[in-house]
């Protein structure tokens, strides 16, 4: 019983971490340019039990070892305003807040006043352009015209499994040896915004599974618990 008690444990636990991954995702269901967050498990450690000369391997559970980012596209959403920009296919906008360079789908930008010049801006961050530099618009946003392109860079990478999350929507570069290139004639989409790429069909059904799952393993912690009570009470 002490090997089923932690055993459902684990599994609870697990479970736990789970419909946390899976309540994020749903918190960001309406979030410009978020990426759902998936969850990877793993196996814990067997052991393996011989009886009558069979070797039968007994697992320890499961867990969450990582979290994955799904980087397909969301809906593109129209909103008509001159600085939101959408990014058709893969690629992302590089935003420079300090000495470092964060990397976004979210193309939902502002104007802001800096020492007199409009700069282009996301999140208190500069929107970089394909020349890696800040984006300064030559006249306030009030006057400008739908047939002025301001021309955020476009970043790829060869694997966008090199980025990691920082929050708000940024990710950075988590390996040292990631690799990109600034696209030449990147396709861009003026007056939209990316949606949210989180299905919620499939995450309530993820939901449904995971929380059957913890009170599954609940149940079993339960059990034991009360077996181990009658043993001991027995022994005495």
């Amino acid at each position: 019983m002490i090997r089923a008690f932690y055993t459902a444990t684990a599994g609870a636990n697990t479970n736990q971490t789970y419909l946390d991954v899976i309540s994020n995702n749903l918190a960001n269901l309406q979030t410009e340019g978020y990426k759902t967050l998936k969850a990877e498990f793993s196996d814990l450690l067997y052991t393996n039990l011989s009886q009558t000369g069979e070797t039968i391997m007994v697992g320890s559970g499961s867990k969450v070892y990582k979290t994955d980012t799904l980087f397909n596209e969301g809906a593109f959403i129209q909103t008509d305003k001159m600085t939101d920009y959408v990014i058709e296919g893969d690629g992302f906008f590089a935003i420079q807040k300090g000495d470092e360079i964060f990397f976004t789908r979210t193309g939902a930008f502002t104007t802001v006043n800096i020492d007199g010049e409009n700069y282009l801006m996301l999140d208190s961050g500069y929107v970089l352009n394909s020349n890696e530099e800040p984006i300064i618009l030559n006249q306030d946003i009030q006057d400008m015209n739908e047939d002025i392109d301001i021309n955020p860079g476009v970043y790829k990478f060869v694997n966008n499994f090199d980025l990691e999350r920082v929050g708000n929507n940024l990710f950075r570069i988590a390996n040292e040896n990631a690799e990109y290139e600034i696209a030449e004639n990147p396709s861009l989409r003026k007056g939209y915004v990316e949606g949210s790429n989180v299905v919620l069909l499939q995450e309530l059904t993820n939901m449904i599974q995971a929380q059957r799952a913890f009170q599954f393993n609940s149940r079993i912690i339960q059990v034991a618990d009360e077996i181990e009570q009658t043993i001991n009470s027995l022994k005495n």
